[in-house]
């Protein structure tokens, strides 16, 4: 007990000054539910982003780019490398790879299309889900596709279906057969898979190539490989920069790191200006009722006991508003609704996140009322009963 007062009544204290300004209270309340929201939303994307390499990307697939830049939109890597990489020992496969952005029944977003050599592609990565008729299937129809399944729910299309893809970019539009589906799960679940013949024959640049991927026969001939490719090809017309799977999927990664990087600063920053308005919102409460504080003081309560009700008011408010915000968050990530664009990459919830979340708006909210509660009780009793606003 407060002073006589048990703890029911010294909520119901707290409260009572709560609701004396609401109109502050749901300002106050509002601004720190939307700096949790961001918090949480921006830890959620940048844990998930780490684990695409951990789990994801493989140490037995590597990359060969051009040295001196690389564009997806573009092809410029000589696709003759690739038939020198397949002679070279401990390559098991290698396939060269084009990419096509283009627009299915759905205007919403967009569709990325892998262009590949089809059998080689398939003994580098087969998707669990798709069956040996299908591979059949795909080797039969020069203009045949394996479409992801998240790409088939979003155009409302079906396997067998005769689809048309179009650019993004202005170039020729895709008349391609739907022989199989990639589950929504697998890596290629928001992807089309289709001949880099068929590509060629469209759209021109034959003999040139994004990438070459290629499959190492074990994954610790995977970085000494990578040094012969790039050794081999250092002299001719386009030097490679050759990386593994988990080292090429990383440094995209990591530029998305660096942008979300930034954002958690300004999340972080969005914090310590709520921390801000809190504490002004706080000491605004306290200045209003410098004479209640100065009866509660004349009537028997410490000082310890009047910094003790300023602070949980201030932690009240704080943690109402980051559990708000932290939940909205995580309910909204929990939900699949947010995804990589292009990639498909579902970010999931995480409970260490909006646990974290949840706990950090305690010490927040206690930080935040430590000032003003001192102010509170600093003021002499008889000054304080004399005060007039």
């Amino acid at each position: 007990m407060i002073g006589g007062i048990d703890p029911r009544g010294q909520f119901l204290l707290i409260g009572r000054q709560l609701r004396r300004n609401p109109r502050r209270t749901v300002l106050t309340f509002l601004g720190l539910l939307i700096a949790f929201f961001l918090y949480t939303s921006l830890e959620n994307v940048l844990g998930a982003l780490r684990g695409v390499i951990a789990n994801v990307a493989s140490e037995t697939i590597i990359f060969l780019a051009p040295r001196s830049s690389v564009s997806f939109l573009t092809a410029e890597l000589p696709r003759r490398y690739t038939a020198q990489v397949r002679e070279m020992e401990g390559i098991a496969a290698a396939t060269p790879l084009r990419f096509y952005f283009g627009k299915g029944r759905s205007e919403e977003g967009f569709i990325m299309a892998l262009a590949v050599e089809a059998e080689p592609y398939m003994r580098i990565y087969r998707p669990p889900s798709v069956t040996a008729e299908e591979l059949r299937a795909l080797a039969a129809e020069p203009n045949g596709a394996l479409v992801g399944q998240r790409v088939l729910e979003a155009n409302q299309w079906r396997v067998g279906d005769r689809v048309s893809l179009r650019s993004v970019a202005g170039l020729a539009p895709l008349d391609l057969r739907i022989v199989g589906d990639v589950a929504a799960d697998d890596r290629l679940g928001g992807v089309v898979v289709l001949h880099i013949a068929y590509l060629d024959k469209l759209i021109g640049g034959e003999g040139w190539a994004t990438f070459i991927q290629a499959r190492v026969a074990r994954p610790e001939l995977a970085v000494s490989l990578s040094r012969a490719i790039d050794e081999r090809f250092a002299s001719f017309s386009v030097p490679t920069e050759t990386k593994t799977e988990k080292a090429h999927t990383g440094s995209f990664v990591a530029g998305l790191a660096e942008v979300l990087g930034a954002l958690r600063a300004v999340g972080m920053m969005t914090l310590l200006v709520t921390l801000l308005v809190v504490t002004n919102a706080v000491a605004m409460s306290v200045r209003e009722r410098t004479v209640e504080i100065g009866t509660l003081r004349a009537l028997g309560f410490g000082r310890g006991h009047v910094m003790g009700l300023v602070i949980g008011e201030s932690m009240l408010v704080s943690l109402l508003g980051g559990v708000t915000g932290t939940l909205a968050a995580y309910l909204l990530f929990a939900s699949g609704a947010i995804r990589l664009p292009v990639s498909g990459i579902t970010f999931g919830a995480d409970v260490g996140v909006l646990a974290r979340a949840v706990l950090l708006s305690i010490p927040l909210g206690a930080l935040a009322g430590l000032q003003p509660a001192w102010n509170a009780v600093r003021i002499p009793i008889t000054q304080a009963l004399r005060h007039a606003d």
